[in-house]
């Protein structure tokens, strides 16, 4: 008994001197050195390893964290978007099975049968032979990595956001284990993704080069994604909404990028370990702001607004979508959706009437 003790005397010890010694890296010793402390010595040679071919086919996910037992056709609408414009790629959603609770299970049984008799999941799945729906605990996608630190320290049980926080975590954890291309549920997708790769995108906001985290395509193992998610670790704090999310992502890659002005933006940043970063301008994937959400639900679209989006995005990011603001038929959103998701969209007013 004495020996167990003395060992977990040993073990958290030393956690404390870890997060100590970065702590004082991090306050004392500028952007570089962070980087260099939290990479490990195994990424030093990127180039070699992961090489930036994308994987045949292209990975598309999205992740769903609530644990609601049916997907809505608004999310149905971002899935099925994604599979027309891609029809070669392999689109998966990573469904939570159970609400998102304090107990944080560790085991989870396979739920897709359930989520699939839901009439909007049912159809989608008929219709779209690339998707697949995979319902289980997101959690365990945690092990592994180094976001599993904040389950085992207990931090994520504290979380007042923790569906928000654990979507911001498993979707960083899922591109550094398999790949691909994460998008946020409330995006349609316009166009082939296949050709964007180390990237995320910027929005116009009010802090300048504010990198939102709803589209992120990255190959597996970058390093950046590594030392991503052990900043993620440092930046949590359970009180507040954006710890894992746009804030930590854009101080991440300025740390990792060794930038103190302003991020390249459409340009290839080479960063540690000579990894590249490419910041997309915000026409890319958030050409309208949350700032102008309301251009999405006015009762006439703004042609100029749908010839922007046509002429300069891969995806459209919805702002607002999940608060069930009403869609008139005329809006710029429900004619995206009349254009790029029709069985979504048509399934959705056949049965309520409304979208």
């Amino acid at each position: 008994m004495f020996r167990v003790v003395d060992c977990r005397r040993f073990i958290f010890a030393l956690a404390f001197l870890t997060t100590c010694a970065v702590i004082f890296v991090f306050h004392s010793k500028g952007k570089k050195n962070l980087a260099e402390f939290l990479l490990p010595s195994e990424t030093a040679n990127p180039i070699e390893r992961h090489q930036n071919k994308r994987r045949e086919p292209m990975e598309i996910f999205f992740i769903e964290s609530s644990g609601h037992s049916c997907l809505t056709a608004r999310q149905a609408c971002g899935i099925e978007s994604a599979a027309r414009a891609n029809p070669q790629a392999k689109i998966t959603v990573y469904v939570q099975n159970t609400p998102v609770n304090p107990d944080w299970p560790e085991t989870y049984q396979n739920g897709q049968d359930n989520l699939s008799n839901c009439p909007i999941t049912r159809v989608l799945l008929q219709k779209m032979a690339n998707v697949r729906v995979v319902q289980e605990n997101l959690l365990p996608h945690l092990q592994d990595t180094p976001l599993w630190q904040l389950y085992t320290t207990g931090s994520f049980n504290k979380s007042t956001w923790r569906p928000f926080h654990l979507s911001d975590a498993v979707r960083v954890a899922l591109l550094w284990k398999k790949g691909g291309v994460y998008l946020d549920l409330d995006c349609v997708v316009l166009r082939p993704l296949d050709s964007l790769n180390n990237t995320v995108g910027t929005v116009d906001y009010s802090i300048p080069n504010w990198v939102e985290n709803g589209v992120m395509a990255f190959p597996s193992g970058h390093p950046f994604l590594h030392f991503l998610m052990k900043y993620m670790v440092l930046a949590f704090e359970p009180d507040r909404y954006m710890s894992l999310g746009p804030e930590t992502l854009t101080e991440a890659i300025r740390y990792f990028c060794d930038r103190d002005d302003n991020l390249l933006v459409d340009h290839w940043m080479v960063c540690w370990h000579r990894s590249s970063i490419f910041i997309q301008q915000s026409r890319s994937f958030y050409a309208i702001p949350g700032g102008r959400l309301n251009a999405f639900y006015q009762p006439e679209f703004d042609p100029a607004d749908w010839d922007m989006l046509h002429r300069n995005s891969f995806v459209s990011h919805i702002y607002g979508s999940g608060h069930g603001r009403h869609v008139p038929p005329r809006s710029l959103y429900a004619q995206l959706a009349v254009k790029y998701c029709p069985t979504s969209f048509g399934l959705a007013m056949e049965t309520s009437s409304q979208f």
